[in-house]
């Protein structure tokens, strides 16, 4: 739905700001769970490889390679959000002085630090949602599950089967596993996030303090000089009562 101009959105109701935010992480976890998928990918053909420890050693270095690029969306989208935090600190001074502002700011963009936990959560969406439907007894969803799972979950289900030697040899029982995957994306996501943040708000620390200083430094010559004359006239003072 198409946003309503001149909408001020540091006004919205509850329910809005709700549904919002759950659009706002949703898109924020899009990329990452790419990522992952792309790395699952590579990590299936190198399942092909008939050398055991081989075949570990690169399937490990995939899901860590998907697990870098997450942490590097995480922590970009730590440093946008905070940015965004600040501007509504403003924005809510501002309404609090009767300054209407903000028309065009997204509250749902601001930094919290459950955000980043949560965003990583719904990164493992598939991972629950798949390995839930292979649990389930029957040919049809077990049977589904088992493939969308692989296919598009391998890195929660492919250090699974390593402990039973490959997908044949794992009982279905064992696919329920995979969803301890999950706390990879939940970890990741949230302490890059939190990081980013943090790098920021140092960031903005430093730059306050460089200008703070550049004030000092303007005003130090003023303050030099008034110094100076108050001296002189104390000077002519103490001669005069000599004389």
């Amino acid at each position: 739905m198409a946003k309503k101009f001149g909408e001020n959105r540091m006004k919205s109701t509850k329910a809005k700001r709700f549904w919002r935010i759950q659009g706002e992480c949703w898109r924020r976890m899009v990329t990452p769970y790419m990522m992952y998928l792309f790395m699952s990918m590579i990590l299936l053909a190198t399942q092909a490889i008939s050398i055991v420890w081989l075949r570990i050693m690169l399937g490990t270095l995939c899901i860590l390679i998907g697990a870098a690029f997450n942490a590097h969306l995480a922590y970009n989208t730590g440093v946008l959000h905070y940015d965004a935090y600040l501007t509504g600190n403003i924005h809510r001074r501002n309404l609090e002085m009767g300054i209407e502002s903000g028309g065009d700011h997204r509250p749902e963009r601001e930094y919290a630090v459950w955000k980043g936990f949560y965003i990583g959560f719904l990164v493992g969406i598939p991972v629950i949602l798949f390995a839930g439907l292979a649990c389930i007894p029957g040919v049809l969803g077990e049977g589904f599950g088992r493939f969308f799972l692989i296919m598009f979950a391998g890195f929660a289900i492919v250090p699974v089967s390593w402990i039973y030697g490959g997908f044949e040899h794992a009982p279905s029982g064992v696919f329920a596993y995979s969803m301890l995957m999950v706390i990879l994306p939940i970890v990741v996501t949230g302490l890059f996030y939190m990081l980013g943040a943090y790098v920021e708000k140092r960031k903005k620390k430093v730059i306050e303090e460089r200008k703070e200083a550049l004030e000092n430094a303007k005003n130090a010559p003023k303050e030099y000089r008034e110094q100076t004359e108050e001296q002189k006239r104390k000077t002519m003072l103490s001669k005069k009562k000599k004389k």
